[in-house]
């Protein structure tokens, strides 16, 4: 994952100056800095239209950012969508790990019974299972900030 990331900032990004820089603050410890990211595009964070899960790099808690302030105070240090404030390779591990097991139980069952059914039933739970995990993680971020998700002032 951070070989890929890193790939993707540094060639593809950097021909096109397409990191956009946000000013963010944790609401958890209110710590404010600037966050740079690839628009439309994350390695590091879970994406939800205007917001980010991501940990916050002062007390390294998984919390929701809205990114909407763009711009960059020079007074503030500048974190970027990387492995300092990733979510953590636990959390990919139990959002994907699922998937390409059922895929692999999917397979199985074909080729052993030979119904195309055994194969679609493990891959419909695979992907279900992610978009529960998902559902949970914001679930669980918007409880820990008491359901405010944070906006610069």
């Amino acid at each position: 994952m951070f070989v890929v990331g890193q790939f993707i900032k540094r060639h593809l990004c950097a021909r096109q100056n397409d990191l956009t820089t946000s000013i963010v603050e944790c609401p958890h410890c209110h710590y404010r800095f600037n966050y740079e990211f690839i628009p439309s595009a994350s390695f590091y964070s879970i994406r939800l239209g205007n917001q980010r899960i991501f940990k916050c790099p002062h007390c390294k808690e998984l919390h929701s950012f809205k990114i909407t302030h763009f711009g960059t105070d020079p007074s503030l240090p500048t974190h970027g969508d990387n492995a300092e404030t990733g979510i953590g390779a636990k959390v990919w591990v139990l959002l994907l790990g699922p998937l390409p097991a059922f895929v692999v139980i999917g397979f199985l069952l074909l080729f052993t019974f030979q119904y195309i059914i055994l194969f679609i039933i493990p891959l419909a739970l695979g992907i279900a299972w992610t978009f529960v995990y998902i559902v949970y993680l914001y679930w669980k971020v918007s409880r820990s900030t008491n359901g405010k998700v944070n906006e610069v002032k």
